[in-house]
């Protein structure tokens, strides 16, 4: 019997992206269904939701995607929960095929797609932000030890036995990074298929993409891959990338000497170009979508991402290790073990008061 898939769409505010997202689902398979997770929601989204065939489950908050995604999927009914944020765009095309992986590879328990090389948003940061994500994806295709809910599906079966995201993740970070670890931990199959294409609208200001990088992502992740030893070389893990940052901040250093010494400017030469060969796949990739000046724009921007990364990992390690070792527990700790939250199912015995269920058809 074919997987039907339960679309869940986490939303707080912005009606015109929502508006196009839930276009992108539509038309709605036969026996599919389209859930709006409305996450202390202070746009009224039931007309769109009525609209689009879709329904509405209220929640006092906001409390965040991961308890949003985690109330909606508790009342869903497919086989295949599909998670779209409501600033992304697919189509009936990727879904039909996402739902075509779960039938044809049942060693498969979750897939998750990419960004693809027409972000909505003018601007370089935008540009550069999701065709940087969506490099990422592409040079990873495969086996996955993480999960992206950004566009990403798992089997309801799976799902459950993990707990569903982790509810203490209480704004937009790394809950389905989280969620991909515990999946993997437990024996489950992730595979990511750039082929899965959907169009990010979201729009990068070099602040916002600095901040999101480090406060939402770099440090949260770093603790989590002291807490799963996820040092594999996954996804941003990757040795090449590491040893970037060491050469980045080699670079930075030998520049400082070089004022007094400029026999270091030499070296700081040296490393830099290291770098930047460690990076021609990267480089090229833009250069092949946006051209050359583009490509070129990329390179600072890229050694910039080195240095912060390296910030990051300095910073979740600090406080992964205050917590683990001496029990001190700074701003911006996450726990050191992993919950295991449970997802109540429509009549069983789990709370559900927080949440309010509306049919909008």
């Amino acid at each position: 019997m074919p997987a039907r898939l339960s679309i869940i769409v986490p939303f707080h505010k912005g009606l015109a992206f929502l508006e196009k997202a839930l276009s992108g689902v539509s038309p709605l398979r036969p026996g599919d269904e389209l859930i709006i997770a409305a996450d202390g929601a202070v746009d009224d989204c039931h007309a769109l939701a009525a609209a689009y065939g879709a329904r509405v489950i209220e929640i006092q908050g906001p409390k965040g995607p991961a308890a949003a995604r985690n109330a909606a999927a508790a009342i869903a009914t497919g086989d295949v929960l599909v998670f779209v944020d409501a600033d992304v765009v697919t189509s009936p095309d990727v879904l039909a095929r996402t739902a075509a992986t779960f039938d044809a590879r049942p060693d498969v328990a979750a897939v998750f797609g990419s960004y693809d090389d027409d972000p909505e948003a003018p601007g370089y940061c935008s540009q550069y932000k999701n065709l940087a994500h969506a490099y990422v994806h592409r040079a990873s295709g495969g086996q996955a030890e993480t999960f992206w809910a950004g566009f990403g599906a798992v089997r309801r079966h799976a799902f459950d036995q993990v707990g569903g995201f982790d509810e203490r993740f209480e704004r937009p970070s790394i809950e389905d990074i989280d969620l991909g670890y515990r999946l993997t931990r437990q024996g489950f199959r992730i595979e990511l298929d750039p082929s899965l294409t959907v169009c990010h609208l979201k729009r990068w200001t070099l602040w916002s993409m600095v901040k999101s990088d480090v406060v939402d992502r770099g440090i949260p992740w770093t603790q989590l891959i002291h807490r799963y030893g996820g040092f594999g070389g996954g996804l941003n893990a990757r040795p090449e990338y590491r040893l970037c940052v060491v050469l980045a901040y080699a670079t930075v250093a030998a520049t400082l000497v070089g004022l007094v010494d400029a026999r270091f400017l030499l070296l700081a030469l040296a490393c830099a170009a290291v770098v930047v060969y460690l990076g021609r796949d990267y480089y090229g990739f833009f250069w092949r979508r946006r051209g050359a000046v583009f490509a070129l724009r990329a390179v600072p921007l890229h050694f910039l991402y080195h240095l912060y990364n390296g910030v990051s990992f300095g910073v979740g390690t600090l406080l992964f290790v205050a917590a683990r070792t001496f029990g001190v527990r700074l701003p911006g700790a996450l726990p050191t073990q992993a919950a295991a939250p449970q997802v109540p199912r429509v009549g069983s015995s789990g709370d559900t008061s927080s949440a309010a269920l509306s049919s909008s058809r």
